[in-house]
């Protein structure tokens, strides 16, 4: 019998490839994203080939705002496959278009993903300022609960990073790294 996260992630991917072959952009992208959820670690490449067959297709007729989306979708899916360098190549790239276009609710939400990649990175100077700068959209948003949540997880951050200091400190100080 087929595990129920199976089911459900080729019903959503098998939906958003028939929205695609059907012309409708904006529910193949709602599709994969229901589907970015339930992603089989075995099959990658089927997932990378459909999204950038979408990507090619955006770029072919000029749809911008879909573009972005279906590159924050590429690093998402990049992220999942723990292929940081793709995954923070494709998020830094819609997070450009999505501030062209002025869509700052987008641009949040790519800040959250790609401070998630840079964490994972050990980039964690870069993760605090993406973090911070999705904050500041989310209160000029009145989004007050992300607000909070971001506030949450800066605050483990600067503790995770304080200690990081300390640790190698004392791994300097008492030559503790030489044995």
């Amino acid at each position: 019998m087929r595990p129920m996260v199976a089911i459900m992630n080729q019903n959503f991917f098998e939906q958003s490839k028939t929205f695609f072959e059907n012309g409708d952009i904006k529910n193949t992208l709602e599709a994969y994203e229901k589907a970015i959820s339930y992603i089989d670690q075995k099959d990658k490449s089927s997932y990378i080939q459909f999204l950038n067959q979408i990507l090619s297709h955006c770029r072919e007729n000029n749809l911008k705002e879909e573009e972005a989306v279906v590159l924050r979708s590429l690093g998402r899916t990049h992220s999942i496959f723990k292929q940081y360098v793709e995954s923070l190549k494709y998020h830094e790239e819609s997070l450009k278009i999505q501030r062209k276009l002025g869509k700052k609710i987008d641009v949040a939400e790519g800040l959250l993903y790609l401070a998630e990649d840079l964490e994972v990175s050990g980039n964690y100077e870069n993760c605090i300022k993406a973090f911070q700068d999705a904050e500041e959209l989310y209160q000029e948003l009145g989004k007050l609960r992300k607000v909070k949540e971001i506030k949450k997880e800066l605050s483990r951050l600067m503790d995770f990073s304080k200690q990081m200091v300390e640790d190698e400190y004392y791994l300097k100080e008492f030559n503790i790294d030489k044995y």
